[in-house]
């Protein structure tokens, strides 16, 4: 339909396209203005998917220009929902309907290692040595070859832990603070602010879980969602097994109770009231056969009242 549009206001002007389908040319303008706004370019390996909300920092702005290769990027950006996890979500299934193999998810307050050293380094405070304050993020991440892997950054406060599974830990917040270290290890999550996600890992989660899937949702998946959706499917299916013909009442409602009783419990374990969109994420990721990964050299400013980062204090802006 767009395309379509597009050839008749070529052809004919938008006054007279916007006539015959009696509408304003304001109002056909916005047919052609898509929902996830994007840079779009064929044949592009990756797409760095940007889930803003309102405002962003000049530093978040400078390192992913910096980063940026139009020779085999595109970027798509989200903003203005105040619950991130639909903008994810969005972002998301827009990528899908591209070539691209690869999605960068950045946050809005992110400050990336860009390839300048020196320029990092003075915003950030960090004093991290040249080899990893000059590094891409972009080419870091994808060197590694993992399908989910997450550059390293730090809680938006004083004492703000190190935003993975384990680095809440007393032993691994040490040897984290003490880096960079020149290695990616395993976690059970890591954060969606500066986060590589191959196009596998969320087709392997719609087909592991379809009540996910774009097809269940009017074209939008649902991988960074809450556990609402799991107790939604749950409810389905024991309602689905109570209908079963041919098995006695007593039996269809053990099965049942079994159903929702699992779900209960699955939720309560991993409540979205306890965690962010980027552990119900990365937990689904694992369970679709994707390992999540934390870069602990690619160091990740994050910005508030400070730049926060392996300094506990961070570096006032």
């Amino acid at each position: 339909m767009e395309k379509i549009l597009r050839e008749k206001i070529a052809a004919l002007g938008p006054a007279a396209v916007a006539e015959f389908l009696g509408v304003s040319e304001a109002a056909l303008v916005s047919m052609l203005v898509p929902k996830v706004g994007e840079a779009s370019w064929e044949g592009r390996r990756v797409c760095i998917m940007l889930p803003f909300y309102r405002t962003v920092t000049p530093a978040t702005a400078y390192s992913i220009m910096a980063c940026l290769d139009r020779s085999r990027m595109m970027v798509m950006l989200d903003f203005g929902d105040a619950f991130v996890a639909h903008t994810r979500n969005k972002l998301a299934s827009e990528f899908l309907k591209t070539d691209a193999e690869w999605g960068l998810t950045i946050d809005d307050d992110s400050i990336l290692p860009c390839g300048n050293a020196n320029w990092f380094n003075g915003f950030t405070g960090f004093n991290l040595p040249d080899e990893y304050a000059g590094l891409n993020t972009v080419t870091r991440l994808m060197s590694h070859g993992k399908t989910l892997v997450g550059g390293l950054y730090f809680g938006r406060w004083k004492h703000g832990k190190p935003v993975f599974g384990e680095g809440h830990m007393k032993k691994e917040e040490a040897y984290v603070r003490s880096g960079p270290h020149n290695k990616i290890i395993p976690t059970c999550w890591v954060g969606t602010g500066c986060l590589l996600i191959h196009r596998s890992v969320f087709l392997d989660i719609e087909k592991k879980f379809p009540h996910l899937s774009r097809a269940e949702n009017a074209g939008v998946g649902q991988w960074f969602s809450s556990g609402a959706h799991d107790l939604q499917q749950a409810s389905k299916s024991a309602l689905e097994v109570l209908s079963e013909p041919l098995v006695s009442d007593a039996d269809r409602a053990a099965k049942a109770l079994e159903i929702l009783s699992s779900a209960q419990h699955k939720s309560q374990r991993n409540s979205p009231l306890d965690q962010g969109e980027d552990v119900t994420f990365c937990i689904r990721a694992a369970q679709a056969g994707h390992q999540p990964y934390v870069d602990l050299g690619l160091i990740v400013g994050h910005q508030g009242s400070f730049v926060f980062g392996p300094k506990k204090v961070g570096f006032e802006r």
